[in-house]
């Protein structure tokens, strides 16, 4: 749905009535939402009379109704209108026509397309108030940790005069205070970290499911991690903020959290290592041949003879020649064909891919066949070898969850 053509005439009355009858799909849905206008409008003129004390004993109405069971929907002219004058009172922005309709297509569910600078932190605060009465808890996910808390500062005191309360998810918090912003009525965060708490949850409640079972067998003794409890609450309503990045653009890339290394993956992450040092060593058509079309490396008989001839550790002895081409082969590709600040950039010790297509940080997402390793010891940073997954789960996943999205 684009809004961009509906602010400056939004249909009401006789007008909105017909028009939500005929016309096309977007149309008629955008003047069936217009009908709400002037009920919003009601309210806000009742609103706008009255102290700060009395809008939150408002909104405190609204929360009972909410928890009593009454259809959000019911609620929705009542609410945004308290809204609309929260943030006038508070941040001296008023939710213009338009952004009442975004608000209203958001909280039925239908993506929202927005111009930058046409309000979209904003709008987003009615769907969320609304979501969050029922205190179930309502999730908004940004594109990175620095929109998540600018957001939370900038609409926490409209939420705060209507007696809700804000929390900020960010990547360097710990269990705790993760905790107490998931448990706050409207949390801000990214995917990423929405996905990762589910994952840590869901391992966690295993850990604790397998201990009350030795509990058990054991009359009933008390179990270890005593304190230790998930951070999220079950997911109600997710609004999500650049949807086509989040929801398409990253759909192959899942979120995981792998098991504890071993040996082997000590190992691999050696050899790794081992070509990067070396791989400054090699010569084109001298000890390898690069097949420009195909993108491929591959050693010569001198080439070869070199890997053989390089000094290696203890740890690389058990691993065969063969391998040892390959993990070099990958290394000098790499050397090739990767440039730092334009395939990718380093960021807290991690290597991040440029999407080609669009110029964004595409976080979370790897090369496949180990080239996003051999970049990793390329920039002699921690190598991110695969050591098996204890949890996994798609960001699309993780949001088809909630009951409203």
């Amino acid at each position: 749905m684009n809004l961009e053509d509906t602010s400056a005439r939004v249909p009401q009355g006789t007008l909105a009535q017909l028009q939500a009858v005929g016309g096309g799909p977007t149309q008629r849905r955008l003047a069936q939402w217009a009908l709400l206008l002037p009920k919003i409008d009601e309210f806000e003129k009742q609103y706008v009379e009255q102290s700060d004390a009395k809008l939150r004993k408002e909104s405190l109405s609204l929360r009972y109704r909410a928890k009593s069971g009454e259809q959000p929907i019911r609620l929705l002219p009542e609410a945004y209108a308290l809204v609309r004058e929260a943030a006038r009172r508070t941040i001296n922005m008023r939710h213009f026509d338009v952004q009442v309709l975004g608000g209203i297509g958001l909280f039925l569910g239908i993506i929202a397309e927005m111009e930058t600078g046409e309000g979209k932190t904003l709008t987003a605060t009615l769907p969320l108030y609304l979501h969050a009465l029922s205190g179930r808890g309502a999730l908004l996910a940004t594109v990175n940790d620095y929109l998540a808390a600018r957001d939370a500062e900038w609409m926490g005191p409209v939420y705060k005069l209507l007696g809700l309360s804000v929390g900020v998810i960010e990547t360097e918090m710990r269990q705790p205070e993760r905790r107490k912003a998931y448990a706050c009525d409207i949390t801000y965060g990214t995917a990423k970290e929405f996905g990762f708490d589910f994952l840590r949850d869901r391992l966690l409640k295993r850990r604790i499911q397998q201990q009350m079972g030795g509990v058990l067998a054991a009359a009933l003794g008390t179990s270890a991690d005593v304190g230790e409890e998930p951070v999220q609450r079950a997911p109600h309503f997710a609004l999500v903020d650049e949807a086509d990045s989040v929801l398409i653009d990253d759909a192959r890339t899942p979120l995981i959290i792998s098991a504890i290394p071993g040996e082997g993956e000590q190992r691999e992450a050696a050899c790794y290592k081992w070509a990067a040092e070396a791989a400054d060593q090699f010569v084109d058509d001298e000890h390898y041949e690069y097949d420009h079309e195909k993108k491929k490396i591959e050693l010569t008989l001198e080439g070869r003879q070199l890997v053989r001839s390089l000094p290696k550790s203890e740890i690389l002895n058990p691993v065969g020649l063969v391998d040892l081409y390959d993990y070099m082969e990958r290394a000098i590709k790499v050397g090739r064909e990767f440039q730092r600040d334009h395939h990718y950039v380093i960021r807290d010790d991690e290597v991040v891919i440029v999407d080609e297509s669009t110029g964004r940080l595409a976080e979370g997402r790897k090369w496949r066949a180990g080239i996003h390793q051999a970049v990793e010891a390329r920039e002699d940073i921690e190598v991110t070898v695969d050591s098996g997954q204890a949890a996994r789960i798609t960001v699309q996943d993780y949001f088809l969850r909630c009951k409203h999205l």
